[in-house]
């Protein structure tokens, strides 16, 4: 028997983000960027951040990522050729 994985919904149907507890594998997933940069960028703020406990980061620490890094956007691309205007 196949065993089927479930993507990890980040975002709603608006394209905003749900704020709940996430790791750190997630917030790379989010921000769009690799697990190492990640930590990178976590690791420049210490003391605002504070540390994890357990493999999860506080509601309160994933605010603080939004407010420093900014608000991640869902980007919706769609295949319809360009016009170009004269």
């Amino acid at each position: 028997m196949a065993i089927t994985y479930q993507r990890k919904q980040y975002f709603d149907t608006d394209g905003k983000l749900f704020v709940k507890p996430y790791r750190l594998s997630d917030l790379a997933t989010i921000f769009d960027v690799n697990r190492k940069t990640m930590r990178k960028w976590l690791d420049k703020y210490p003391e605002q951040f504070g540390k994890r406990e357990g493999k999860y980061f506080s509601i309160r620490q994933v605010e603080f990522c939004l407010q420093t890094f900014g608000l991640p956007g869902k980007v919706i691309v769609f295949n319809q050729p360009i016009k170009k205007v004269a």
